[in-house]
């Protein structure tokens, strides 16, 4: 008799854990969590029912009424939930820190964490200058870092430099070669080429800003003037200097970073006559002059630099601040 109720019991508990992973894992898809528990109700007939039935009951009065206030994704621990809290925190640190305060850092590891971060940001070329700076660092993960940085900065330069040149000399196309001078431009001020690459780049640069004059001299602007002339500027190259000089006075009268360069250029190397002609120009055509330019004006007549000694001209030429009264930016650190 004892035999026959026992095998009843184990039936109705082998049912009970059939419907129980029905239940769990067919309804609910909670597929591993039934097959586990399903086996424990078969290993412990009778209890193990009796024990999950309780636990239902207490999760049902206990917490069904503040299911709809809990948030699953705020209790999450998933990876990639870790990862964008991270990203996030660390991206805002990296806006209130700039890279040569993170230099700074005492911390080694914070040093480099932050140094790191750095280089993923998307306007990282935008401080390539403090990446230099970093060269000279004692910490030689540090240096390792920015040497890594700047080699593949390098090759990725040239790469694009060569691809862009095939293209145009593919295309032959005044709006492809533009595009070819506009990236030049931002690479040459990029300041990451060696002395001699610097050169062989400037070349590229003159030479094919001089072949797009020759084909449209209107694409080429008071801006790209300003460029080249800078460029040529730090070696010295006084013969290139005054050709493009020449060629932003023919049209200073409309733009105005011609102008500014044309009286920069008169100013620093002291030609009263060339200055005074530029400035009367300047006076008397319809360009709108902003703060800076109409400084200039106003405090050197069309008459010369009046009563400014040639002193004083010669020392505000020799540090190369062009005309008094403007402030000079670091067109590098502006792009």
């Amino acid at each position: 008799m004892e035999n026959k109720w026992m095998i009843w019991i184990l039936i109705i508990n082998t049912c009970l854990a059939l419907v129980y992973f029905l239940y769990r894992g067919v309804w609910k898809k909670e597929y591993r969590k039934a097959v586990l528990l399903t086996v424990f109700m078969i290993l412990t007939p009778v209890v193990g029912p009796i024990f999950l039935s309780c636990s239902e009951i207490l999760n049902f009065i206990l917490f069904h009424k503040r299911d709809g206030l809990l948030n699953e994704e705020e209790l999450s621990f998933s990876k990639k939930r870790v990862r964008m809290i991270i990203g996030d925190d660390i991206e805002k640190e990296i806006d209130r820190v700039p890279i040569e305060e993170a230099l700074m850092i005492s911390d080694t590891m914070n040093r480099r964490q932050l140094f790191l971060e750095v280089l993923k940001r998307p306007d990282v070329e935008e401080y390539m200058g403090g990446i230099h700076n970093a060269m000279a660092q004692e910490d030689s993960e540090v240096v390792h870092y920015a040497a890594s940085y700047i080699t593949d900065t390098i090759a990725k330069y040239k790469d694009t430099e060569k691809r862009l040149r095939t293209i145009y000399e593919e295309s032959k196309e005044s709006d492809t070669l533009l595009l070819y001078l506009q990236f030049c431009d931002n690479m040459l001020h990029k300041k990451v080429f060696s002395e001699p690459e610097q050169k062989i780049y400037l070349n590229f640069f003159e030479g094919y800003m001089e072949e797009l004059y020759q084909k449209d001299k209107t694409k080429v602007n008071g801006n790209m003037l300003a460029d080249i002339i800078e460029l040529r500027n730090e070696y010295q190259d006084a013969g290139g200097i005054e050709k493009w000089v020449k060629r932003a006075e023919d049209i200073m009268e409309q733009d105005l970073a011609a102008a500014k360069e044309v009286l920069k250029y008169y100013f620093k190397i002291r030609n009263r006559s060339g200055f005074s002609e530029a400035v009367r120009r300047i006076k008397e055509s319809s360009l709108v002059l902003d703060g800076e330019l109409l400084e200039w004006v106003r405090f050197y007549p069309s008459d010369g630099w009046g009563a400014q000694s040639s002193d004083t001209m010669a020392q505000e030429a020799h540090h190369g601040t062009g005309i008094p009264g403007r402030t000079r930016k670091n067109r590098q650190g502006g792009r």
